[in-house]
């Protein structure tokens, strides 16, 4: 995905064009260093997705922990861990993987960062503005993906954050136009700030 200047020109992406930039570790198969690794990496693929169907998720810790026989002597270091991800990644396994978007133990992690911009989230709800910018990622990626605004890769959000979970979080700073929301959904928020906007209240954002 590539970050996006203003929310008129996110809604007039494809999901196709706002996923090409984060999906680019998809684009072509992992090959493993045999220094680093007994096995191809088809082999590797072919064991996570067993290790998945078994366990029903999985962390790369946990797979080299249980799989060691596919590393060599040095284990699990970066590279292979990095490894482990790419091939998770381009086999479609993140969602199955209990560190998804973890900040800095999931390499999706910063694609968010990449993607997700300031002019992305200037017009969301005062606390989606808070979280982004305490790096607190996953709400705002909840949010967006919520609000249709971002495809973000293998991010699939039940419900945005609502304004009882942002306040309890420590991410609630109203403003008056939250203050004239009524559902307790951060999604009302834009609706809310149209309607101000129609009946000629000035926009202080």
């Amino acid at each position: 995905m590539k970050p996006i200047a203003s929310s008129d020109e996110l809604k007039n992406c494809s999901a196709k064009q706002l996923s090409e930039t984060s999906m680019r570790k998809q684009d072509h198969p992992p090959v493993l260093e045999q220094k680093n690794w007994n096995a191809p990496a088809e082999e590797v693929a072919g064991e996570l997705q067993s290790f998945v169907q078994e366990f029903g998720s999985f962390t790369p810790e946990l797979f080299a922990q249980i799989k060691f026989h596919l590393l060599r002597y040095s284990g699990l270091d970066q590279e292979s861990r990095d490894n482990i991800c790419h091939i998770s990644i381009y086999n479609g396994l993140c969602p199955k993987c209990d560190l998804l978007y973890t900040a800095k133990k999931c390499p999706l992690w910063s694609d968010l960062f990449k993607m997700i911009r300031w002019k992305t989230v200037e017009r969301a709800p005062p606390c989606i503005r808070l979280a982004f910018a305490k790096k607190s990622i996953k709400n705002v990626t909840k949010f967006l993906v919520k609000a249709n605004l971002i495809d973000a890769p293998f991010y699939k959000a039940i419900g945005a954050p609502s304004c009882k979970a942002m306040r309890n979080w420590g991410y609630c700073n109203p403003d008056r136009y939250c203050r004239a929301m009524k559902t307790g959904s951060t999604l009302e928020y834009n609706s809310v700030r149209e309607r101000a906007k129609l009946l000629g209240a000035h926009d202080d954002l």
